[in-house]
């Protein structure tokens, strides 16, 4: 995944891109909201979902500058930096 210009004006490929790889891993829930942390689950279910939140976070997190993971770390959820990095670029790219 190329990395994300801090000024968002290759959002659009980036987008397309991260959710690529997401989907070879099985993680594109993990950016859709779709995937949510589970309730009255099993111990070994919750650590299945933070460790797909927790991976599906590291690709945008390595992939974006500086700038931007400064603005998004004290996110919790992967869907939730997608969607500040949607909504701060969609009508920029």
């Amino acid at each position: 995944v190329p990395e994300l210009a801090v000024d968002g004006r290759n959002w659009k490929t980036y987008r397309k891109n991260l959710l690529l790889v997401a989907a070879e891993e099985n993680l594109v829930q993990q950016y859709d909201g779709t995937d949510t942390r589970p309730v009255d689950a099993t111990n070994d279910e919750v650590k299945a979902w933070q460790r797909r939140n927790a991976i599906a976070k590291q690709y945008v997190a390595a992939t974006i500058p500086d700038a931007l993971f400064a603005c998004i770390v004290h996110l919790k959820t992967a869907c939730e930096l997608f969607q500040y990095l949607a909504k701060l670029f969609e009508t920029k790219s």
